[in-house]
Order: C-alpha cells, then sequence, then structure tokens
C-alpha cells in the first residue's frame, strides 16, 4: 500500500505540474490582455467625460459673452446710456457733485425710484421707471445677477442692484480703465474681471463692453454673474462620486470644490497638484494610479481657454470606481484558477489511481509467483493497453513456471520405480488438460461436445463431465488414465488456438512431454 500511495502521488504531482504550468500561463496572459483594454477603456471614458465637460463650460461662456455683446449694441443699452439723454446726463444732474450725486443715485436705487422725489431728480426717475424693468427681465432671462452702467467718468449711473460693495469693487474700476484707456482701434468688444469669492460657495466676475455712438464711447455696462448656474448645469452631467474642478491661475477653483449629484454624497478625492500644473501649462491628459502610487483616484485634466483667461479643467473618479471591471475581471480569473487547479487535482487523483492500482495488482501477483504461488490469478489480460500486455505476459509466465516445477519435481525413468513413473506420467496428463481447458476458454462442456473425445452427462436438468473431470485433478486421475484422449484433447484445442496465444507454446510442449513418457516406456 505505500508503494502504491507513493507511486500515485508521483503520477498525480506529475500530471498536475505539466497541466497548471500551461492553465496558469494561458490564463495569466488573458487577464493581462484583459485588463490592458480595461484600463484603456477607463482612461477613454474619463477623457470623454472630461470632454463633455470642457464644450459645456465652453458654449456657457460664449453665451454669455454673446449676450453681453448683444446687450451693448442693442437700442436698450445704446437709449439708457446716451451721452445726452440717457444716465451720464441724468446722473451729472443729481448733485452739485460727484459725492452728493452718488449719495442721490443710492437713494434712488435702494428705494427703486420711489415717487417722493426732488424735482431736480424727475428726469432720472423717468429713465430708471423706462429701463430698469427691462433690464431685469433680460437679467432674468440670461440668468445674470445684476447689471451696472459707468460713465466716461467711471461714475457709477445705474444698477439693477445697488450695493455699497459696487462703488468699492476694484476690480470692476480696473476693467473700465482699461476699456476707456484703449485706443479704438485696439479696443476690444468685452472683457471680464478675474473671478472672486462672493460668499462661501460661489465665484463671481464682470463683463464689461462699451456702449458706442458714432464710434464714441458713451457709457460703460458692466453685467455681473457667477459660477452657480454653471455648477447646476454640470450636475445633470456628472457622475455620483466624481471630482470636478475649474481652477484658475490663482490655484482657486470656480467651481465650489465638487459640484454633488446628492445631499448626502461625500468628496473622497481631491484634484492632485501635478494635474493641476501640467493643465495650466497647456498640457492634457490622464494621470493613472499606475504613475502615482499615493494617488488614491483616476484623473483627467485639460486647459479651458476663454478670451485671454485659462483655466484648468480637473475631473477625478475614485481607483475603486474606474477600475471595477479590472478587479471584477482579477476575481473571476483567480476563482477561474482555484475551479481549474481543484479539477485538475481530481482529474489528476483520477488518471494516478487508474495507472496505479493495475500496477500494484501486477506487481503483487509477480511476487506471490516469486513466493511459489503460481496458482494467484492474473488479472487486467482483458485490456488493450501496455497493462493489458504485461498481464498476458505474466499470465504465460505463471503457465511457464507451474510446467517447469512439475516437470523437474518428478525424476526420469530410468532412475526412479515404475510406481513414481506412473505419478509423473498422472501429473503431465493433469497439467496438460488444465492447459488445453484453460486454453478453450474454462467450457468444459463445449469442449467434451465439441471434441467428441469426452462423455457429456445429464444430471437433474444440468450437464456433467465426470469423464473429463476427473483428468483434472491429481488425486482423481485413474490408476491407468486414458492418455490418448488427453494427448487428441490437446491436438483438438491446439488446431482451434492460434500460434501467437499464450497458451500454444505451453500446449505444445505439455504434448511432447506425454508423448516422450509413452516412447520411453515402450
Amino acid at each position: 500500500m505505500g508503494y502504491s500511495t507513493r507511486l500515485q502521488r508521483r503520477f498525480m504531482w506529475w500530471f498536475f505540474s505539466l497541466s497548471i504550468i500551461p492553465v496558469v500561463i494561458l490564463t495569466g496572459y488573458f487577464t493581462w490582455s484583459q485588463s490592458q483594454l480595461l484600463i484603456t477603456q477607463a482612461h477613454q471614458q474619463l477623457e470623454n467625460e472630461r470632454d463633455r465637460y470642457y464644450f459645456t463650460i465652453k458654449e456657457y461662456f460664449h453665451d454669455q459673452v454673446r449676450a453681453v455683446v448683444n446687450l451693448a449694441d442693442s437700442d436698450l443699452a445704446i437709449s439708457s446710456g446716451g451721452r445726452f439723454y440717457g444716465f451720464p446726463n441724468a446722473f451729472a444732474q443729481l448733485g452739485e457733485d460727484t459725492s452728493q450725486a452718488h449719495r442721490q443715485l443710492m437713494q434712488i436705487l435702494q428705494q427703486n425710484a420711489g415717487t417722493h422725489l426732488k424735482t431736480n431728480n424727475q428726469n432720472y426717475h423717468r429713465l430708471y421707471r423706462q429701463f430698469n424693468r427691462q433690464y431685469q427681465s433680460w437679467m432674468a432671462r440670461y440668468e445674470f445677477n445684476n447689471v451696472a452702467m459707468f460713465d466716461r467718468s467711471q461714475h457709477l449711473v445705474f444698477a439693477v442692484k445697488a450695493t455699497p460693495q459696487l462703488l468699492a469693487d476694484t476690480r470692476l474700476h480696473q476693467a473700465v480703465t482699461q476699456l476707456l484707456d484703449a485706443p479704438p482701434e485696439q479696443r476690444p468688444k468685452w472683457v471680464r474681471t478675474h473671478f472672486a469669492p462672493q460668499g462661501s460657495r460661489t465665484m463671481q466676475a464682470w463683463y464689461l463692453a462699451p456702449i458706442l455712438k458714432r464710434g464714441q464711447i458713451q457709457s460703460i455696462l458692466a453685467v455681473s454673474t457667477t459660477t452657480d448656474n454653471l455648477s447646476a448645469m454640470l450636475r445633470q452631467l456628472q457622475r455620483p462620486h466624481s471630482g470636478l474642478w475649474l481652477i484658475d491661475q490663482s490655484h482657486q477653483s470656480l467651481l465650489s470644490g465638487w459640484v454633488p449629484r446628492s445631499s448626502h454624497a461625500k468628496l473622497a478625492v481631491s484634484p492632485p497638484q501635478a494635474a493641476i500644473i501640467k493643465s495650466l501649462e497647456g498640457q492634457q491628459g490622464v494621470l493613472s494610479p499606475n504613475d502615482y502610487a499615493l494617488m488614491p483616484q483616476l484623473t483627467a485634466y485639460r486647459p479651458v481657454s476663454i478670451g485671454n483667461t485659462s483655466w484648468a479643467l480637473i475631473t477625478c473618479t475614485p481607483k475603486q470606481s474606474a477600475y471595477q471591471p479590472l478587479y471584477r475581471l482579477y476575481s473571476i480569473s483567480v476563482t477561474l484558477v482555484i475551479a481549474l487547479i481543484v479539477l485538475l487535482l481530481f482529474i489528476g487523483h483520477w488518471l494516478s489511481h487508474r495507472l496505479a492500482l493495475p500496477m500494484l495488482q501486477l506487481t503483487w501477483c509477480a511476487e506471490q509467483f516469486a513466493a511459489g504461488e503460481l496458482d494467484y490469478p492474473v488479472t487486467h489480460r482483458q485490456r488493450q493497453d501496455e497493462i493489458g500486455r504485461l498481464a498476458t505476459a505474466l499470465s504465460h509466465l505463471q503457465h511457464r513456471l507451474k510446467t517447469t516445477c512439475f516437470s523437474t519435481s518428478f525424476p526420469s525413468t530410468s532412475e526412479h520405480t515404475p510406481a513414481m513413473q506412473s505419478d509423473s506420467l498422472h501429473h503431465s496428463l493433469v497439467i496438460a488438460m488444465n492447459l488445453a481447458l484453460e486454453a478453450w476458454g474454462g467450457d468444459k462442456v463445449g469442449l467434451a461436445e465439441q471434441s467428441g473425445l469426452w462423455r457429456v452427462y445429464s444430471d437433474k436438468g444440468s450437464l456433467q463431465t465426470r469423464t473429463l473431470d476427473k483428468y483434472l485433478h491429481l488425486e482423481t486421475v485413474p490408476k491407468t488414465p486414458r492418455w490418448r484422449n488427453v494427448v487428441r484433447s490437446i491436438d483438438f484445442v491446439l488446431q482451434h488456438t492460434d500460434r501467437q496465444s499464450p497458451y500454444y507454446q505451453p500446449l505444445k510442449q505439455a504434448q511432447q512431454e506425454i508423448q516422450h513418457w509413452i516412447t520411453d516406456r515402450r
């Protein structure tokens, strides 16, 4: 059993080793090739999402610029901002000096142009009632926050929403100065101030456009915008748990850092500085966690240029979300490899057992023959493979050993008494008949009927070969045996036996030994 276990294990591990190596190689190559494809798809998907944000942002700001420029060219701006009959002229009549005029202006704007005003304010009151409602409707249509107007002396002459911060906004006054000081041939159609925080989550900027009459600046139109509408628009395009930033040159985000899909979402990623720097330098691409081992997300970046301003567009998605198909592929591959290992172990165990058990049985037969047990049965002779050939050879060896042992265990007739010579003949007849019956396939009735040499009896419905049975055992052989019937039976069996059969030569040898005994006796 120990030898069988070692042989079986050896067969099993040989089969397992030769089988698992190509399986692991093929599975590893397939997993690697598919993982590269999935990584590329994840990068392309994030790049497509980034480009979708990019075109949305570009179109949003272009629409705002077109709206401001069209307003500056419209009759509404020209009529209200004309040099001699518009807000600048009416503002000059509000007070004896600029300070007094500003106080009167703020009173009018904050009281919404009430009816209890002084007589010298009626001109401005009339213009305010005529144009303020139109500016409010235009502002609501284009989703702007405020509309203001400045004269050529950079004085605030009108505002839909009047606040003290409006007069102290240095960004706004610098932009007005830029438009007024620019030469006519180099004067831009519009300028925009940089975005600055307004409140805790909003960024604000001003669009300015000159109101021209016959090529001369009559006044400056200023329109305020915030990033709230842009954030609301991007919210409809954004995937859950992804980050989106629009960062200016001072590394401030124009959006609120992240546009959440729901109020319960929590941000788990942040924009990497490398992506911001590359984007502001005019580059675009994708930063993978493979490139930055400590980065827990996949990041896509590209620059956004509106007018003379450049921003960095950054979009991020967590690594677990971006590479979810990749992790699913890894889990499937590991499960497949484990299943194949279990299957190969089972097949290897079954094959090794199928090979080791017949070899153990044939080895046991050979050991029994070596120990003198020549009657031990030989199995697996019916197989058509090498194990069957080995079993047939062992069976042939068994008969040879039986013939040799029986023939050498008795002395020759010239050296012993007649009684011993008779016993030698009986042994030879028993061995010959057993060989003939085994070569015939063990069918005693068939051999007796077809050869016609032995009588067949009917005993209680069954056929018996009583005479033939006496020659199969040494104890029942008659004292005066019918050796001619035995020789004829061997001749009959030899005629129906192939020369390549393992029984043919033993039968011939047994027949010759009987004939030699008879010849020596005579």
